[in-house]
């Protein structure tokens, strides 16, 4: 008889138990919790090319690994006399972009020319100081909707004996919102 009395003990110790789950699992479900979503709305950057980087006229005579730096301002450095005449500019593009956002100004996908390669690309955004942007990029705030971006590099002459004509490179401008 003892071992009845004892089952009907663990029998209701267990109904009460799972009543006092059941009952906690009641509460919980009667009690949420309200949780916030935030969704902001950003218009796409759009990037139109204004001007393009321009070396100018350079003298087939030089020499292989000398420079020349066109600086984002359009600035122009030279030593070795190689540039003979044309159009020496920084490469500028105007673009729009949520103000007081984030944003990363990379300079990528470089095509060299036959007689040349392309590096130590420098942007600036809107003006501020210029800073690198191949690599991981330039990271800056955008404070108005429509700026300009100007990009300026070092072409280095390569081994291959330069022949007089054009020569042209390329590379991708991208900005992305951080």
């Amino acid at each position: 008889m003892k071992s009845k009395g004892f089952l009907k003990s663990i029998a209701a110790v267990a109904g009460s138990a799972l009543l006092g789950l059941t009952v906690a699992k009641v509460a919980v479900a009667a009690n949420p919790e309200p949780v916030v979503v935030e969704v902001e709305w950003v218009a796409a950057i759009t990037i139109a090319e204004t001007n393009p980087l321009q070396f100018g006229l350079l003298d087939v005579a030089m020499a292989d690994t000398e420079t020349v730096v066109i600086a984002t301002d359009g600035g122009v450095t030279d030593a070795n006399n190689n540039v003979t005449g044309g159009t020496q500019a920084a490469a500028t593009f105007n673009t729009t972009a949520a103000p007081g956002k984030a944003i990363t100004i990379l300079v990528d996908n470089i095509g060299n020319g036959t007689y040349y390669t392309l590096g130590s690309f420098t942007c600036d955004y809107d003006g501020d100081t210029a800073g690198a942007c191949d690599g991981g990029g330039l990271s800056e705030t955008s404070v108005a909707g429509s700026i300009e971006v100007r990009v300026g590099a070092t072409l280095t002459k390569n081994s291959t004996p330069a022949v007089a004509g054009a020569d042209n490179g390329s590379f991708d401008l991208t900005i992305t919102y951080q």
